[in-house]
């Protein structure tokens, strides 16, 4: 391939390369079209996924950016199709479509993608802001670097840092972590660090955190999932009742036996990777059997849970069922979703 492409003349090499720039966005559309309906059926639960974006960059091995925008776009473009013909035409690009998406209706998509044909993203940023201008940063007056002497050779610029993330790896099992704080905030800490002085001398901010963590944590799972709650009674592995409350000792089992991870496996034996979100599910249904029994209860994400009571009682039946629950919210310290 090397060789072929070195012996191509200067104008067979641009025309070539023009004739893979318009075959990428036609691959990108269609790729938006397969990624729309993958997201409509709901596709990445099947797959063992929590979500679509979990889907697209674990199982399709897009960057986490790629993954957004291209969700993004794709949803958008469902309810206005003439997304994807911009982009297929090669008159608009992806980078440019996100900027725009959050801002289209029915009624302005068509002049707002004529206005965006050809334009870079810098200059569709600048259509969004006159289309949705954002308030003025407020002024602020801050101490410059001590300024140095021009280099008397000009060098290249350098490509400007991405923001920093709230978490960051800077060796192996080091991270960094980075996030502003209130003034109220920063004297809990100190307090914090006064009490613990015989425990941590030097306040050191990473101990503290640890220890801070370690009892949040323990205490959200005594209270969702009874772990580390002292037994009041010996476990029970049927419970015949008309309480959607499961109880303690079998929360606990549960929490244990799935190791605090979603427990759904698609027919490919790949495990949901989410531990965060997680409820117990009635395998048979609760509301058809009114019972609780052990081997029949698992731990799930709230996706997959969802996913599990729309196979059972059918999506049309349970997206009524959360419509009615919208207005009130279930008890956010349950473990249980409100399936019916």
């Amino acid at each position: 391939m090397e060789q072929y492409i070195a012996s191509l003349n200067n104008d067979a090499l641009l025309a070539a390369t023009r004739d893979l720039v318009r075959r990428s966005c036609s691959i990108e559309a269609d790729l938006l079209i397969h990624l729309g309906e993958i997201d409509e059926r709901k596709l990445y639960l099947d797959r063992a996924y929590s979500s679509m974006f979990t889907f697209c960059t674990r199982e399709l091995r897009f960057s986490e950016g790629a993954a957004y925008n291209r969700i993004l776009v794709a949803r958008v473009a469902r309810k206005l199709p003439a997304l994807i013909e911009a982009l297929q035409s090669g008159r608009a690009h992806l980078a440019g479509l996100r900027l725009l998406a959050p801002h289209l209706t029915q009624e302005n998509h068509e002049k707002l993608l004529a206005k965006a044909a050809g334009r870079t993203k810098d200059e569709i940023a600048e259509i969004v802001a006159a289309l949705a201008p954002r308030p003025a940063p407020p002024p602020t007056i801050r101490q410059l670097p001590e300024r140095r002497s021009l280099p008397l050779v000009e060098l290249p610029a350098k490509a400007a840092a991405p923001p920093p993330r709230p978490i960051a790896p800077v060796a192996e099992a080091t991270y960094k972590v980075q996030f502003s704080i209130s003034r109220e905030f920063r004297d809990e800490i100190r307090e914090a660090q006064d009490l613990l002085r015989h425990r941590i001398p030097d306040g050191d901010l990473a101990t503290l955190f640890r220890v801070a963590l370690d009892e949040l944590v323990a205490k959200v799972k005594k209270e969702r999932f009874a772990v580390g709650r002292t037994p009041r009674s010996p476990l029970e592995t049927s419970v015949e009742t008309e309480s959607r409350h499961v109880p303690d000792a079998m929360k606990r089992a549960v929490h244990e036996r799935d190791g605090g991870r979603c427990a759904f496996v698609d027919d490919r034996g790949k495990r949901c990777e989410e531990r965060g979100a997680l409820e117990i599910d009635h395998v048979d249904g609760f509301a058809r059997t009114h019972r609780h029994e052990l081997d029949a209860l698992r731990l799930l994400c709230r996706a997959h849970n969802q996913h599990a009571a729309e196979k059972m009682y059918g999506r049309a039946f349970m997206d009524s069922a959360r419509q009615r629950a919208r207005p009130g919210t279930s008890d956010p310290g349950s473990a249980e979703g409100p399936a019916p």
